[in-house]
């Protein structure tokens, strides 16, 4: 009877679940329209064809203040695809070119590839952009009066030669547009050869250079003017999202090259092949079947990371959106329309680069090989002096060649090391303040020792501070007993609750004599170590539901589960804050405040969860059916084969993806500052408002930087110690 009864529960669990659901539904969406009510908000798209009335500095097609929302969105939308485009392509080329300088046999160049990789992944995108945009802002000089050359580079950005057609000169453009199409598809079903495809096109650019001629960058009255000029913006996205996705790249392109069945080098070797050709018609065209569905989710993620622009004032969708949605207050179809338009384009990515693949007779899902190992770099003799030169000669100055890159590597590591050392320490000032800095040429130190409380803890009352380094201090605690093997028991997450909630009761205070301090004064280094600690630990439960609800044979649990991750996963994180910070009110009661930090600590667990999900997904299809089965055998229930039998396997297979995500969580906590939450980002930039401090943006992100590499490189080691932990005992 009980087990009838149990079967039963079973089988009404989805109906009771789809009634919650439909329940809470109809509650938020009855909530939603009486705020509308209350705001006198319209709903609906008609917005899309009023008067925008703002301004575009950056366009690809006709665009002035008159025109109508939608082709303000339009604009947008191609600078989106613009600076996407070229994030893809440089990224592509310079992670194939640091793959292969990480797979070079000499070994200072395979050392400072690596050296690169781990610098780039281990510091958020967002700081490494902010860099990058402080660095031409600030570090370049304005526009000058004298004559400006071909090539000019300033603070406004890069200005180049443009192609210059009068207006009867247009059809001789679009003759030639044409007749580029034409010999690409002829290249393309082998009836043309590339070369002379490419003569062709060059001869077809002489009546176009000769009709309209060259418009080329020349000294205006206010800056710079003719030719094509590249923003400062638009420099800064293109390259930090190609430095970014390069060292992640690097990695696939790497793992992907020694995936490739040694045998295949062998034959080659055989055939009389040299190792260039080897590299480049062998190895290259199989490795390129293995690397396309990680190099597809390293693109979709350029695309969704272009949205950051808005950080930094470039026109790109979310930037445009986020206009539109300040002067119409349609939050709800502002948001909807970035969740479509990043869905959208990277179904069509994946689509375009799906069939791709299979014309070409590969598999999207990777193509597995007789993995190889590359021979390990051996490492330098610092012990045995006398073993310095045999080393040297084996992997330094083995052949002409190497000799002569050698030598070039390390003059140009001299030369940066040397003004490196010079801007930290021999030019640098150590004592005094902003006067005194601004006399000498290095690293302004005195700027840290005034502004180092502001950057780690913010706006928090500055004699309660001590509250917050505890905060910090007890979370940081929890990270280095993590890195014990002897703790790695189900107990170590209720350890990082107790520490959680301790930071949590010591930045609130209101009890034990401490007084309360309000969240909006919560800010730097806690507010970042918290986010990113209630992220990870909040969607690991959530993270098990979904993956398992994924592979439910239940429709009404299965589809719920996949529309929800999908639906997260295909949208940038800045579209699911906004959505918190700004539809998330809409959707409670008036009388309900909810503070910021909330709001956006629930959007990035949702977040989280999206991704731990299918990491743990890939877990359980790890585990073997016959464990199931087994337990079938003995007695146990479903739940119970889950919980005692399939899923401390699956964790034990994505302990170490699930620490990759915890590596993201960390970087991605900088994305709050753009909805308003001060994090240590934040404070940094706070930190150089005052004009006496303003030209030493460098030591504000220099300091910064090196927290978020300390924390993201600790996290990385511990993946690999826990990697190696769980192959020894497998």
């Amino acid at each position: 009877m009980n087990h009838k009864h149990r079967r039963l529960a079973i089988a009404a669990l989805p109906w009771l679940l789809i009634a919650g659901g439909l329940v809470v539904a109809y509650g938020l969406f009855a909530t939603l329209a009486d705020n509308l009510a209350d705001r006198n908000i319209r709903t609906g798209f008609g917005f899309l064809f009023d008067r925008a009335g703002f301004a575009i500095g950056e366009t690809l097609i006709a665009y002035a203040p008159g025109d109508s929302y939608a082709a303000a969105l339009a604009v947008g939308l191609l600078n989106t695809l613009l600076i996407s485009a070229l994030g893809i392509i440089f990224s592509t080329l310079l992670g194939l070119a640091v793959c292969m300088a990480r797979l070079s046999s000499n070994w200072l160049l395979a050392r400072l590839s690596g050296l690169y990789i781990e610098l780039v992944r281990n510091i958020p995108l967002l700081l490494q952009m902010f860099v990058w945009y402080a660095a031409l802002l600030f570090g370049l000089p304005g526009p000058g009066p004298g004559a400006v050359g071909p090539f000019d580079l300033d603070n406004r950005g890069l200005h180049l030669p443009a192609l210059s057609l009068a207006d009867p000169g247009r059809p001789v453009l679009l003759i030639a547009i044409v007749a580029c199409a034409i010999l690409l598809g002829a290249v393309r079903r082998g009836a043309v050869r590339t070369r002379t495809a490419l003569a062709f096109a060059g001869i077809s650019l002489v009546p176009l250079l000769l009709w309209g001629g060259i418009d080329l960058p020349r000294a205006g009255r206010f800056g710079t003017v003719g030719g094509l000029s590249l923003s400062t913006e638009f420099l800064t996205l293109v390259a930090s999202l190609s430095v970014y996705a390069s060292a992640y790249l690097a990695e696939i392109f790497r793992g992907a090259i020694l995936a490739v069945p040694a045998g295949q080098s062998e034959a080659a070797k055989a055939l009389g092949l040299s190792p260039a050709q080897t590299m480049g018609r062998i190895v290259m065209p199989q490795a390129l079947r293995i690397a396309i569905p990680p190099m597809t989710s390293w693109h979709l993620n350029t695309i969704k990371n272009s949205s950051l622009g808005v950080a930094i004032g470039y026109p790109e969708f979310v930037s445009v959106v986020d206009t539109v949605i300040s002067q119409t207050g349609q939050a709800i179809e502002g948001v909807g329309l970035i969740v479509a338009t990043f869905l959208l384009l990277s179904l069509s990515l994946s689509f375009v680069t799906g069939r791709y693949a299979r014309q070409l007779g590969w598999s999207v899902a990777g193509q597995p090989g007789r993995s190889i190992q590359s021979a390990p770099l051996e490492p330098f003799p610092l012990r045995s002096a006398a073993a310095w030169p045999s080393w040297m000669r084996r992997n330094l100055f083995r052949g002409g060649r190497q000799s002569i890159l050698t030598i070039a590597i390390l003059a140009m590591t001299a030369a940066f090391a040397g003004k490196g050392l010079s801007w930290l320490l021999f030019d640098a000032t150590f004592a005094g303040g902003a006067a005194d800095c601004r006399l000498a040429s290095g690293a302004c130190w005195p700027f840290l020792r005034e502004n180092a409380r502001l950057i780690l803890f913010g706006t928090y009352p500055e004699v309660e501070q001590w509250r917050s380094a505890a905060a910090a201090a007890a979370l940081l605690s929890c990270l280095a007993f993590s890195f014990v093997p002897r703790f790695w028991r189900s107990r170590l997450g209720l350890v990082w609750l107790g520490a959680i909630a301790v930071a949590v009761l010591l930045l609130r205070g209101g009890f034990a004599g401490l007084s309360y301090v309000p969240m909006e004064k919560w800010s730097g280094l806690p507010v970042t170590l918290l986010l990113a600690s209630l992220a990870v630990v909040g969607a690991f439960p959530l993270a098990i539901l979904l993956a398992f609800g994924r592979r439910s044979t239940r429709r009404g649990i299965r589809w719920p589960s996949v529309v929800f991750i999908e639906l997260v996963r295909g949208t940038p994180l800045i579209g699911v804050l906004f959505l918190a910070a700004v539809l998330f009110p809409l959707f409670v009661p008036s009388y309900l405040s909810i503070d910021s930090l909330p709001r956006v600590q629930l959007a990035l667990i949702f977040f989280t969860a999206a991704y731990m999900a299918e990491v743990i997904r890939g877990g359980l299809l790890a585990v073997p059916v016959g464990q199931a089965e087994a337990a079938h055998a003995l007695g146990l229930t479903k739940w119970q084969a889950r919980r005692h039998i399939l899923l401390p396997q699956a964790l034990k297979v994505s302990v170490p993806g699930l620490v990759n995500t915890s590596i993201s969580e960390v970087k991605n906590t900088t994305l709050v500052l753009i909805v308003g939450v001060f994090d240590l980002l934040q404070t940094t930039r706070l930190s150089y408002v005052e004009a006496q401090w303003r030209p030493y943006f460098a030591e504000a992100y220099l300091f910064t930087g090196t927290i978020f590499f300390l924390l993201c490189f600790s996290l990385s080691r511990l993946s690999m110690k826990i990697e190696r932990k769980l192959n020894y005992a497998g």
